[in-house]
């Protein structure tokens, strides 16, 4: 387990979880880089940012495109590994659990189902601002009326941390490729979710 601290203090004063979903707990992303060719964007160009930016008459094929690839995403959906043991235990825990993702909420309602994936608040970019607006995760705090240090955030990217950073919560990212240049960011690296178990049974 790559950490900031061997044992986290912090850990054990989490009071909920808030997923993202695609690439965090199921292998859902849709294929980015064939939705940037289709829409004539460079790499790593925000594909939301972009669409908001169009025209209004180009904005809903520019959507459809992306829909397609999402839905297509979702169809094919599975769990990463430990992510369902991950869960698991956290609800185990009693915590409360959402997911806030920048997906539509068709496709994440399909990819829960595929996956028999069940948390009790699911926010998409269709209920909130996309991330990394804060606005959704601060929705999140105010429903479950919990500060934000009593709420970790788990995700995969960079959008993810500045999400939790915006709203002032802690936050895991998922990365068992290695730490990606924008690690620093995060409160905790999480190279493996059976190791945040073991690390998170130990805080108790």
């Amino acid at each position: 387990m790559s950490r900031r601290a061997e044992y986290p203090e912090w850990l054990a004063d989490i009071r909920a979880v808030v997923f993202d979903l695609d690439g965090t707990l199921a292998h859902s992303n849709p294929d980015f880089p064939a939705i940037r060719q289709a829409l004539g964007l460079s790499a790593g160009e925000d594909i939301l940012a972009h669409i908001a930016g169009l025209p209004a008459a180009k904005q809903a094929g520019a959507m459809a495109t992306v829909h397609h690839y999402e839905m297509a995403a979702s169809h094919r959906a599975e769990w990463i590994g430990g992510a369902a043991e991950l869960l698991q235990f956290v609800q185990q825990k009693t915590l409360p659990t959402a997911i806030l993702t920048r997906n539509m909420r068709q496709a994440a309602e399909l990819t829960l189902s595929r996956l028999g994936l069940s948390v009790e608040v699911l926010l998409t970019r269709e209920d909130a601002p996309a991330k990394p607006d804060p606005a959704g995760l601060i929705h999140i705090m105010d429903i479950w009326r919990l500060e934000p240090t009593q709420v970790l955030y788990v995700g995969d990217y960079l959008f993810d941390l500045q999400t939790a950073r915006g709203a002032g919560c802690r936050s895991a990212l998922y990365c068992p490729d290695g730490k990606p240049d924008y690690g620093d960011m995060a409160d905790l690296l999480v190279p493996c979710y059976f190791e945040l178990i073991d690390l998170w049974r130990g805080a108790e």
